[in-house]
């Protein structure tokens, strides 16, 4: 499960940080709300390159425009 940390929109997309270890989480990748709502990944972005210390604790992706917000948690359909 991932807790969503920050969210940043960009165009008709948002760019959503999700707290947690997102190795399973690859372009095209299904998320899923509490609500039931599903959630594609359009792209999966490494933020952190330079400061491996980070790596591997978040991860940031693209998604289209929805009703999210901080705080939400989401797992992989």
């Amino acid at each position: 499960m991932f807790r969503v940390i920050d969210i940043l929109p960009i165009g008709s997309d948002l760019s959503i940080t999700l707290d947690g270890d997102g190795d399973k989480i690859t372009n095209g990748c299904k998320l899923v709300d509490d609500n039931g709502n599903v959630i594609v990944v359009k792209s999966v972005a490494m933020v952190r390159y330079t400061d491996p210390q980070y790596i591997g604790k978040d991860i940031t992706v693209l998604i289209d425009k929805c009703n999210i917000s901080v705080g939400s948690i989401l797992s992989i359909a």
